[in-house]
């Protein structure tokens, strides 16, 4: 397979960057794909559920690897991304909250793809509006940049939502739908607040397909 680098981003913490990109990660092993995954993210969030896996699973064989890199400056993220190219995978970025860092420059600029999750809340939407023009900015500043957006719809309820308010929700991903491509949602369940990064369950599974097997036929 050819490589392909995916960086997990927005402005706004909470959306469940972090949890999706696990749950890809998860989701490529289970389809027999090879991947791995750099957490960058200042929580290390990912990295530290690996962590804790490795004791809960003390004799089962990691799906893939996690790796832990701190962003500091351009040019070791350049680094970063120059080694990244040269694997023959699927590897995975979960990027800082604060998108504006110098150091993710090289980040984003050395990406095929970003996926971008969001909730319909109004800060959310306006702050994924604010992470759509960093990156429209650094396409100008930078005319090698090549990075297709993925936006999802996450950790929706569809239970809730006034006419008013869906109306709102549907503009929004007509206007994201202008400048990426918007995925089918990805319903709030519960079994998705248990993930680790060793198994995925067959109710995660089909929690996320619809939205993971949109990206993977666009990805091709």
């Amino acid at each position: 397979m050819k490589n392909r680098k995916i960086v997990f981003a927005n402005q706004k913490g909470g959306v469940g960057k972090s949890t999706l990109c696990m749950l890809f990660a998860n989701y490529l092993a289970w389809k027999g794909k090879q991947v791995c995954i750099i957490d960058t993210d200042l929580q290390k969030t990912i990295y530290m559920q690996r962590q804790k896996d490795l004791q809960a699973y003390e004799d089962v064989e990691e799906p893939y690897t996690v790796q832990s890199f701190d962003v500091s400056t351009p040019e070791l993220m350049q680094e970063l991304m120059d080694s990244a190219s040269e694997v023959e995978a699927y590897v995975l970025f979960d990027s800082p909250g604060n998108v504006s860092e110098d150091g993710l420059v090289p980040l984003f600029a050395n990406a095929d793809y970003i996926v971008c999750p969001y909730e319909y809340e109004d800060k959310t939407l306006d702050s994924t509006g604010t992470f759509v023009q960093v990156i429209n900015k650094l396409k100008e500043l930078i005319p090698g940049m090549h990075a297709e957006i993925f936006f999802v719809p996450n950790r929706i309820d569809p239970r809730i939502g006034t006419t008013e308010e869906q109306r709102v929700w549907k503009e929004a991903n007509a206007i994201f739908q202008k400048v990426g491509k918007v995925t089918p949602v990805v319903n709030s369940r519960a079994a998705l607040k248990r993930i680790d990064t060793i198994q995925l369950l067959a109710n995660q599974r089909d929690a996320v397909k619809g939205a993971f097997e949109f990206m993977l036929r666009k990805m091709k």
